[in-house]
């Protein structure tokens, strides 16, 4: 959460695990687009990148589903010092929708800013992990739902925060607002493996706590939005999402619950983010413009759900002045997430 350790697969290697996709303007006339893999990275996950995985940052640019660019970034085995070279290209048409090719727009090294095109820059390594969320009372406030139990007072008055002092890896692009291909575009991360196979999609995210309030706890219908695309999600996953929100609105005693369901379908699928660049960025499901590195997307994507204010989770900390934008990491003694979760018995399990 947001979609941290969200699938069987992502529990198995945070390496493919997105947990959140980051949309906002930077410079004028540019985007920087973030997404983040490697939950609790140094503890429940590893500090690099899959060199068998294609990274890539997907837009539609009529605001819809259809991939017409796909920014891709793969990444070399590490070196001795865990450092790898990184390469971006660019795919544009029918060549976005799948393989591996396009146009060269630069490389670098892990942990350092590099030239993107002619005016684009590029990031990718270890970082604080910007998102907030209170896991625990999330947790609770599910259960409570799955039991016929409306139960607000799961989220206490006193902020939390389970990704307090945790790193993930993250990768950066700082891209010219005429690079993306429309006024009101939609946005979405993906990762799949190439190379030893067929390649296979096993990651996807566009919008935040879609997988933590409906998919949770991970089962087979996550793989299946992980590895699916936007155009199918609401004919694939709709009667999942609008029997939650059903619920939720029933047993908090909404006037009509259906109509209720109806809105929170609409407002997190098709998994995308919409944006138009050059305007603040402001994370709402179903409205809003892209989402900022200090979006509390968690307190408002449970709003959507329960249809009032119940989150708790810690003010997200800003963006830092200069890109990528993201604050270094934070060394911690902390428990392994994994193990606070009880993930590490599932990954034997899968073994």
């Amino acid at each position: 959460m947001s979609h941290h350790f969200d699938s069987p697969t992502a529990i198995a290697d945070g390496r493919i695990n997105l947990c959140d996709l980051y949309v906002f303007p930077a410079a004028p006339g540019t985007t920087t687009l973030i997404l983040t893999v490697n939950p609790d990275a140094g503890r429940s996950s590893a500090t690099t990148f899959r060199p068998d995985a294609l990274y890539e940052f997907v837009v539609a640019g009529d605001g819809g589903t259809r991939e017409d660019i796909a920014f891709r970034v793969t990444f070399t085995e590490p070196d001795d010092t865990g450092n790898q070279q990184i390469r971006v290209l660019r795919a544009d048409g029918t060549a976005a929708r799948h393989g591996t090719a396009g146009t060269p727009l630069g490389e670098g090294r892990t942990g350092e800013v590099f030239p993107l095109g002619t005016s684009g820059l590029a990031w990718a390594g270890l970082a604080a992990d910007p998102f907030t969320a209170d896991g625990a009372a999330l947790a609770g406030f599910l259960q409570g739902l799955a039991a016929e139990q409306y139960d607000p007072g799961a989220f206490t008055a006193s902020p939390g925060n389970i990704f307090a002092g945790r790193d993930v890896t993250a990768i950066a692009l700082h891209i010219p607002d005429a690079d993306l291909g429309g006024t009101r575009i939609a946005v979405w991360a993906r990762i799949s493996l190439f190379g030893h196979a067929p390649q296979l999609q096993v990651s996807r995210i566009g919008q935040a706590m879609l997988r933590p309030l409906f998919f949770s706890p991970p089962d087979a219908e996550s793989e299946i939005l992980n590895a699916g695309a936007p155009a199918s999600d609401s004919d694939a996953h709709g009667e999942r999402i609008r029997r939650i929100a059903s619920t939720a609105a029933r047993l908090a005693g909404l006037p009509d619950p259906d109509a209720h369901a109806e809105q929170v379908q609409a407002a997190f699928l098709p998994d995308v983010v919409t944006y138009q660049p050059g305007k603040p960025a402001a994370f709402q499901p179903g409205g809003g413009n892209g989402r900022a590195l200090d979006d509390n997307a968690f307190d408002i994507a449970v709003a959507v759900l329960t249809g009032s204010e119940l989150g708790d989770a810690s003010v997200p900390r800003p963006a830092t002045p200069d890109f990528p934008y993201l604050s270094a990491p934070q060394p911690a003694e902390l428990p392994a997430l994994a193990d606070l979760f009880g993930l590490r018995e599932h990954r034997s399990e899968g073994a």
